[in-house]
């Protein structure tokens, strides 16, 4: 009876090893293991989406931020555009090619800039916001494109929201029927011009977007769909 029980005893011994034996080879652990050590794998490298955040450009004049669009988009805006109607304090721009006017040959420009309301456009609150925008975007038509050959249209007038404060933004279309003869690299532009209520005692901001088909005329959508006032959403 004792060899008997003995003789049992080793074949239970020898089934149980068996059949450990055959657990640890078995495809549901390796991938288990597999699953781990992908997702510490994962846990350690850094997040794409985390590294590529958007930068901004932020005028501390106007209090205006939106997007820096990437290259070949550079920091600062064009000094030929200050004039007497217009000063701007921040923005950025690409060159989209050259223009010759007369013999006087120079870089034209896709820009976005942003600046306060200069006191000759008459603001008394949120109810001039549609009229001043429209004769803004008027002073930027007669201001940078009576040098070429163009027709210039309106596409919308509207109101929008900029973190929270009542604005009215102006679409537009510059086309030139000449591009071909006066050798521009780009036949359109399109462009918007916003006014921004900023409170009581404030000028308003003001934004102005520019860009040339060879530039990607979406861009003014994104640009303008950007903006917020700094340190306000």
């Amino acid at each position: 009876m004792l060899w008997l029980l003995t003789g049992v005893t080793a074949v239970v011994l020898l089934l149980i090893a068996g059949f450990v034996r055959e657990i640890s080879k078995s495809p549901t652990v390796a991938r288990s293991a597999a699953l781990t050590a992908t997702a510490h794998a994962r846990h350690a490298l850094p997040s794409s989406s985390a590294s590529a955040r958007v930068q901004e450009i932020t005028d501390a004049s106007s209090g205006l931020s939106y997007q820096f669009l990437t290259a070949p988009w550079q920091r600062g805006c064009p000094g030929i555009l200050d004039t007497s109607m217009f000063s701007w304090t921040a923005g950025e721009h690409a060159v989209a090619g050259r223009v010759d006017l007369g013999g006087t040959v120079f870089d034209w420009h896709g820009n976005a800039c942003s600046g306060q309301l200069q006191q000759r456009f008459a603001y008394s609150g949120p109810n001039d916001l549609q009229l001043v925008t429209i004769a803004v975007a008027d002073a930027v038509d007669r201001a940078y494109y009576s040098g070429l050959v163009d027709a210039s249209t309106i596409d919308s007038s509207s109101s929008m929201l900029v973190s929270g404060h009542q604005a009215w933004v102006v679409r537009f279309l510059v086309t030139y029927p000449d591009a071909a003869s006066e050798g521009l690299a780009w036949t359109s532009e399109a462009g918007a011009v916003v006014v921004v209520d900023r409170g009581a005692n404030r000028a308003p901001a003001v934004f102005y977007a520019s860009v040339p088909s060879n530039l990607g005329t979406s861009d003014v959508a994104t640009l303008v769909s950007s903006l917020r006032l700094a340190g306000l959403r």
